[in-house]
C-alpha cells in the first residue's frame, strides 16, 4: 500500500517556505509558467462580477508577449454581441456540400495568456492584463517588439496593466524605477504617463486598481499568486526536485547577503516541519 499523508502534511506542502509573499525559487521560468495560468483564473474569478455589475466582461486571450494579432489575457466584451460565427454547424455545411467534414481534435491555445476587458454596449476593448512571464524579459529584440505593440495597444484608447512577479535585470517598462523594486506592477493609460507600484522582495504584492473608463475595479494580487502557487503546489515540486539550494536560487545578485541566509533558513524550516509531518 502507498504511504498516506495527514491533511497537515498535505496544507504544508502547498503553502510552501514563503506563506503571504513570493518564493523566489519559484521565478524560474519552469515554475513560474505553471503559476502564469493560475493567476490569471484567479484574478478573473476576483474581477468577473464587479465588471459585470459595471457593464464589462472579462475573459482571456493570448497575450501581447507572444503574438501581434491576438487579443491580451484578460479581455470584457458586450453581453449582447455574440459571434454568429460561434454557433453555425461546420460539420453540417460540409455535408450539405459533399465535403469532407474532418474531425474535431483537441487543441491548446498558446500558454501565455492575459486578461481583456470589454464593455458590454459596445463590445470595445477597453482593458488588458499582462501577467509578464521571465522568459520573456531575456531578448532585447522581444523586449522592445513587446513595447511597440504594447504602446499602439494604448494608443488605441486601452489600459494596460503589467503585473511582474519575477526579479529579473531587464524589466518591460523602460524605466529605471521598476529597478528600484524586486517586483512591480506598471499601469499604461492613454495620453498620460506610465504609473508604477512597487513592491519589496519579503513582503505581499498589494491590491492594485483595474483602471476601466473613469472607474476602476480592485484586483487582489497576493491571493492570486497564493492560489495559483499552491493549485499547482510548486513548493512540492521544487522540493521533489531538489533545487531548494542556493545554486539554483534564479537571480542571486538582485538579493543580499542577509536576504539569501534567511530564505534558505526559510526553506530549511519548512522542510524539517515537512519531515516530521509525513510521520504522523
Amino acid at each position: 500500500m502507498s504511504k498516506r499523508f495527514s491533511p497537515t502534511y498535505i496544507e504544508h506542502r502547498k503553502q510552501g517556505p514563503f506563506p503571504n509573499r513570493i518564493d523566489p525559487w519559484a521565478e524560474l521560468g519552469r515554475y513560474f509558467h505553471q503559476i502564469h495560468s493560475g493567476l490569471i483564473g484567479h484574478l478573473l474569478t476576483q474581477i468577473q462580477d464587479p465588471l459585470i455589475a459595471l457593464g464589462y466582461e472579462a475573459g482571456r486571450e493570448t497575450s501581447l508577449q507572444v503574438l501581434e494579432q491576438r487579443q491580451p489575457d484578460i479581455y470584457v466584451r458586450d453581453e449582447d454581441l455574440r459571434s454568429a460565427v460561434a454557433s453555425w454547424d461546420y460539420p453540417a455545411v460540409a455535408q450539405a456540400i459533399s465535403a469532407e467534414p474532418g474531425i474535431a481534435v483537441d487543441w491548446n491555445e498558446p500558454d501565455l495568456q492575459a486578461i481583456y476587458v470589454r464593455d458590454f454596449e459596445t463590445g470595445d476593448l477597453v482593458a488588458v492584463v499582462e501577467i509578464v512571464s521571465p522568459s520573456n524579459k531575456l531578448d532585447q529584440q522581444a523586449i522592445a517588439e513587446y513595447r511597440e505593440r504594447r504602446e499602439r495597444t494604448v494608443k488605441r484608447g486601452v489600459n494596460i496593466v503589467e503585473v511582474d512577479a519575477t526579479r529579473s535585470v531587464k524589466r518591460l517598462l523602460g524605466d529605471a524605477l521598476a529597478s528600484a523594486f524586486a517586483y512591480h506592477a506598471a499601469v499604461y493609460l492613454p495620453h498620460r504617463v506610465p504609473r508604477v507600484i512597487g513592491f519589496e522582495y519579503d513582503t505581499p504584492l498589494k491590491r492594485i486598481a483595474l483602471p476601466l473608463r473613469g472607474e476602476g475595479v480592485a484586483m487582489e494580487l497576493q491571493a492570486a499568486y497564493d492560489f495559483a502557487y499552491q493549485q499547482a503546489s510548486i513548493a512540492g515540486q521544487i522540493y521533489s526536485e531538489n533545487h531548494y539550494v542556493e545554486r539554483e536560487l534564479p537571480f542571486p545578485s538582485l538579493l543580499t547577503e542577509t536576504q539569501r541566509r534567511e530564505a534558505l533558513q526559510a526553506v530549511q524550516g519548512w522542510s524539517e516541519a515537512l519531515i516530521l509531518f509525513s510521520r504522523e
